[in-house]
C-alpha cells in the first residue's frame, strides 16, 4: 500500500472519524534515557552494574548490589529543539520543560543464611519518557486544499451533518439535496501547521531482589506505569488571491488527551563469574494499558466557530523486552580509583503491539493488521562508563535507539551522548548529568507530501542520594 495510507497517522492527526492511531502503542512502547543522573550519566548501561533504583526498571537483579539502605530524588530541565522542512520551507520550533526524574528507596535486609547475604525491598516513582516538543511546518502555493481533499470527500462517505467545519460554516450544505459545497475546492493554498506535545510517562515499581553468595544476584519488579499525553494540532489554511492577498482563511484546532494505566513484570539475574566480571539479563512482560482518549476539535472562521468532542476507551498492549548485558568492575571500596564499563542490548518486536478495541472487533483487527505493516523489530545498544577518585566520579556513554518502523515508513530512532559527574560523602552524595539526543523523521501530510524533520533535546539532571 502507498506508504500505508500515507501512514495512517497523517490523516487522523485532522480527521475526527476515529481518534485512535496505529502509533499511539509505540508512544508508550519506545522509552527515552530519563531516570537518575547516575543512569543518565552511565546512558543507561546499568544492566549488569546495578547499584541505581533504576535498576528496578531495567534489570531488578541490579538492586541485590545493595548493602546500605538509600532514598534518592531528581529532577532536571529538558530543552527540544526541531527543526522542518518542507520542500524549501523551513521552519524551528523549540520548547523548555521542569521535568521530574525519580523518587525511590531501596531497603536492605542482611540475611543469616550462608548462602543468602541480603534481600532489598524497593519501592520508587520514576520518569521513563517526557513528552515535550514543539513542531512547526509550513507549505505555500498548493492547488488542493485540505478541505477539498480530506474534509468534503470524509463528509460525504460517512453523512456527518455534525461535522465541525459545516458548523463553522467552511463547509456549506444543502439540506435538501444533502450537497455539500466549499470555496476550498479549488484555489491556490497557503499552509501554516504547529503541532505541540506534552505529557509524561511514568512508572511506580515495587521490588524485591536477592543476593547469593555474592555470586549471583536476582531480582523481580512489579510495574505500575501511568501516562498522559496530550497533542495540540493547529492547522491554518488560507486561500490566496492574483496578488498573493488572502480570500479566506480558516483554522482547525484538535485537541487529543491519552490518559493510561497499566501493569508489567521485571524479571532480572546477574551473575559474577569471577571478581570483576558481570553478566546480566532480564525480561519485561508487555504492559496492558487501559487508555482514556479524550479527543477534541475546533474550527474558527469568519466569526462562526464549531467543535465536537467524543471520548474513547480502549486497551493498548506493549511488547516484551529483552536485555543481555555486561560489565566489568575494578576495585573495590578500598581502592583510591574505581572504575566500570558496561554494555547492554535491548531487543523488542514492535509489530507486536496490539489494540484492544472490546466493541468494535473490526476495527480492532484494521488496527492491529497495520501494525504488523507498520513496525518491526529494533535493537538498542548502550555502553557507558565510570570513574571514582574518592569521594568524586565521572561517567560518560552513548546509546543507540533502533527504528521501530519498517523504513519506507518513517524513523523513530534516537542517538544519546552522555556525561556525568558524582560526589560521595558519608551519607549524601550528589549527582548531575548531561543527555543531547537527537533523531530524524518524517511528517506525512494528507496528500502525501513529506516534511523531514530533525529533533534535539538537551536534558540536565540532577540527583539527591540519601543513605541511611
Amino acid at each position: 500500500m502507498r506508504k500505508i495510507v500515507v501512514f495512517i497517522l497523517s490523516i487522523c492527526a485532522f480527521v475526527g472519524v476515529k481518534a485512535q492511531s496505529e502509533v499511539f502503542p509505540l508512544y508508550f512502547s519506545q522509552l527515552g534515557l530519563e531516570g537518575t543522573a547516575n543512569y543518565m550519566g552511565r546512558a543507561g548501561a546499568i544492566g549488569a552494574v546495578g547499584g541505581d533504583i533504576m535498576s528496578a526498571h531495567y534489570n531488578p537483579a541490579g538492586l541485590g548490589i545493595y548493602r546500605v539502605a538509600e532514598m534518592t530524588f531528581s529532577m532536571g530541565l529538558n530543552f527540544a529543539n526541531t527543526s522542518a522542512f518542507t520542500n524549501e520551507l523551513g521552519l524551528k520550533d523549540d520548547k523548555t520543560k521542569l521535568t521530574f526524574g525519580n523518587f525511590g528507596m531501596v531497603l536492605p535486609i542482611k540475611v543469616d543464611e550462608s548462602w543468602l547475604k541480603y534481600v532489598q525491598l524497593s519501592v520508587g516513582i520514576n520518569r521513563l519518557k517526557t513528552f515535550s516538543n514543539n513542531i512547526a511546518m509550513r507549505r505555500d502555493g498548493l492547488n488542493n486544499s485540505f478541505i477539498d481533499q480530506v474534509v468534503m470527500n470524509d463528509i460525504v462517505e460517512y453523512s456527518d451533518a455534525e461535522n465541525e467545519f459545516i458548523r463553522a460554516g467552511v463547509v456549506g450544505l444543502d439540506t435538501n439535496t444533502y450537497t455539500i459545497f466549499s470555496e476550498f475546492e479549488a484555489g491556490t493554498f497557503n499552509q501554516f501547521q504547529r503541532i505541540q506535545y506534552s505529557g509524561s510517562l511514568n512508572e511506580f515499581s515495587m521490588s524485591w531482589s536477592g543476593n547469593l553468595e555474592d555470586k549471583l544476584y536476582f531480582g523481580i519488579t512489579a510495574g505500575i506505569p501511568f501516562a498522559d499525553m496530550t497533542t495540540l494540532t493547529t492547522l491554518t489554511e488560507s486561500k490566496m488571491g492574483a496578488n498573493d492577498e488572502v480570500i479566506a482563511s480558516y483554522t482547525h484546532t484538535k485537541q487529543q488527551d491519552l490518559s493510561c494505566a497499566g501493569v508489567n513484570l521485571k524479571l532480572g539475574a546477574i551473575f559474577k563469574p569471577i571478581s570483576p566480571l558481570r553478566l546480566g539479563v532480564a525480561v519485561h512482560t508487555p504492559t496492558y494499558y487501559s487508555v482514556t482518549d479524550d479527543f477534541s476539535a475546533i474550527v474558527k472562521y469568519e466569526q462562526t466557530a464549531g467543535s465536537i468532542a467524543p471520548t474513547f476507551f480502549y486497551g493498548i498492549q506493549t511488547p516484551f523486552r529483552f536485555l543481555a548485558s555486561a560489565a566489568v568492575v575494578l576495585g573495590d571500596i578500598s581502592s583510591s580509583i574505581v572504575g566500570s564499563i558496561s554494555a547492554d542490548y535491548e531487543y523488542s518486536d514492535y509489530s507486536l503491539m496490539r489494540f484492544d478495541f472490546t466493541e468494535d472487533v473490526l476495527a480492532e483487527y484494521e488496527f492491529n493488521t497495520s501494525i504488523e505493516d507498520i513496525f518491526r523489530p529494533a535493537h538498542t545498544f548502550r555502553i557507558g562508563g565510570e570513574v571514582k577518585f574518592g569521594p568524586f566520579a565521572l561517567r560518560a556513554g552513548y546509546a543507540m535507539e533502533g527504528n521501530p518502523y519498517v523504513e519506507i515508513q518513517n524513523d523513530a530512532s534516537m542517538n544519546y551522548a552522555t556525561f556525568g559527574f558524582g560526589y560521595r560523602k558519608s551519607k549524601i552524595g550528589f549527582d548531575l548529568a548531561y543527555v543531547h539526543s537527537s533523531g530524524e523523521s518524517k511528517y506525512y501530510w494528507y496528500d502525501g507530501a513529506e516534511t523531514n524533520m530533525k529533533e534535539i533535546h538537551n536534558i540536565i539532571q540532577a540527583t539527591l542520594v540519601f543513605k541511611f
